[in-house]
């Protein structure tokens, strides 16, 4: 997320000392957004016509995110694959309780591709 702070403020009719502390203030309104944590959602590749599978991180230097098989139409989420950090946690909304699918999520966060290991673990979790 970025945030634009406009100030229509001119450092001329501003003391020295005022210009300082707005310049700061603004300075940790930026620092408090960016280490917040997260990320917009993206849209990986998904194999199933008329589903899309989406991620977004929410932190711990992205090794937290969440990636969701949804319809496209109405865009109702069919399955969750989701890491706290550590373990890895898989669910269908509705229809199953999240379980605890491994203890770890290092094989698919220190992944050479991460956006392809999640699509490989969720066909996987998604058969029959």
């Amino acid at each position: 997320m970025t945030m634009t702070l406009n100030v229509n403020v001119k450092p001329h009719n501003m003391q020295a000392p005022q210009f300082a502390a707005l310049v700061i203030g603004a300075m940790f309104v930026s620092i408090n957004v960016h280490a917040s944590g997260g990320t917009g959602e993206y849209e990986l590749d998904w194999p199933a016509r008329g589903e899309i599978l989406v991620y977004h991180s929410c932190g711990c230097a992205d090794s937290c995110w969440v990636a969701e098989v949804r319809s496209v139409r109405p865009k109702t989420v069919r399955s969750r694959l989701r890491c706290d950090c550590e373990k890895l946690y898989f669910s269908h909304p509705g229809r199953s309780r999240e379980r605890i699918v491994s203890d770890s999520c290092r094989g698919i966060n220190e992944s050479k591709n991460k956006p392809d290991a999640i699509r490989r673990n969720m066909e996987r979790l998604l058969q029959p």
